[in-house]
């Protein structure tokens, strides 16, 4: 059974151009744990391994939606996004600080002269071993030339 669970509950996408912000994206919730991730977590808190790879890149594709255009439903047993497209890496910052740190936020931008015309609509949070931790499907962002697209991931616990 593929039971969906929410994990990467707000990803904001922002658009920048070299004159500045273009908008804002839309919310969307339409996320997988994955079962690498959910294994790593089992072994860390019952003392089985001492230390879990950190998240360190976000990896963006062009395969999470079907040929209607509609997102499909990232499955737990993948380890990457379907189609693979570019990968980045994350600058990390916890929005609750100094509260408890229940939320880490990671941001990954994609630069102006990356990926230009390719219609992104799925990303993974990969960790520094290449596995992937969580991923997203949304409606396709196309990427325009001269324009950057930063995209924020809160990963709640």
């Amino acid at each position: 059974m593929n039971k969906k669970v929410k994990n990467i509950n707000y990803v904001n996408i922002e658009l920048e151009s070299a004159t500045g912000a273009l908008g804002r994206g839309e919310v969307f919730t339409n996320s997988v744990i994955t079962l690498h991730r959910r294994v790593q977590l089992c072994l860390a808190t019952s003392g089985a391994i001492s230390t879990l790879a950190p998240i360190t890149h976000v990896a963006f594709g062009t395969g999470g939606v079907d040929t209607a255009g509609n997102p499909i439903m990232p499955n737990e047993g993948q380890n990457d996004v379907n189609n693979r497209v570019g990968i980045y890496p994350v600058s990390v910052s916890y929005p609750l600080d100094p509260a408890p740190r229940t939320t880490a936020q990671y941001i990954a931008t994609i630069p102006a002269p990356d990926l230009v015309s390719a219609q992104i609509n799925e990303a993974a949070l990969i960790d520094s071993e290449g596995n992937a931790h969580a991923i997203v499907a949304f409606y396709s962002k196309g990427k325009d030339p001269g324009v950057s697209m930063r995209f924020s991931f809160n990963d709640i616990f």
